[in-house]
């Protein structure tokens, strides 16, 4: 069978009758919006689940705590280990509001936008396994109890 001229690659049973298969991802949105923390672990993956992030929006307010800070998102195995980390290619100084946006086939621009958009690119296909987890967090830890920061992911998950 042909679908715009592309082999419909279905798997199929020895006698060549095409099998059923069902992908079903449902798309939700996860978010931490706390105050005074910018060290959150936004998400764990339940068991039994496949978790692929789409996209990750950041906003980031420092306090007037001298000092440069580095958006990091990381990816971490059931024990902790980090198994991926994707950082922001700018710092951010004190006493600013910044936006960062980390997606697949983005840019990975070296200067804000506008004065204040950042876009980091993800892997694509970056897919979580049960218990992976995602932190995000200044790398550089200068005022972590205070600064503010808004995460929203966007992720689609399946049941394995």
């Amino acid at each position: 069978m042909t679908r715009q001229g592309l082999v419909d690659s279905a798997p199929q049973s020895a006698s060549g009758v095409p099998i059923n298969t069902l992908d079903s991802w449902r798309v939700s949105l996860v978010a931490d919006e706390t105050a005074n923390d910018s060290d959150k672990d936004i998400y764990d993956c339940p068991a039994s689940t496949e978790a692929q992030i789409l996209w990750l929006w950041i906003e980031l307010t420092t306090t007037a705590t001298v000092g440069d800070r580095q958006i990091v998102v990381e990816i971490q195995d059931s024990a902790g280990d980090v198994i991926g980390q994707f950082r922001a290619g700018v710092v951010q100084a004190a006493s600013l509001t910044r936006y960062y946006q980390f997606a697949a086939s983005m840019a990975d621009l070296q200067a804000f936008r506008d004065t204040d958009w950042l876009m980091t690119p993800l892997p694509p296909g970056l897919i979580l396994q049960a218990s992976d987890q995602v932190r995000v967090y200044d790398n550089n830890a200068v005022d972590a109890a205070a600064d503010d920061m808004v995460c929203q992911m966007q992720i689609a998950t399946r049941s394995v």
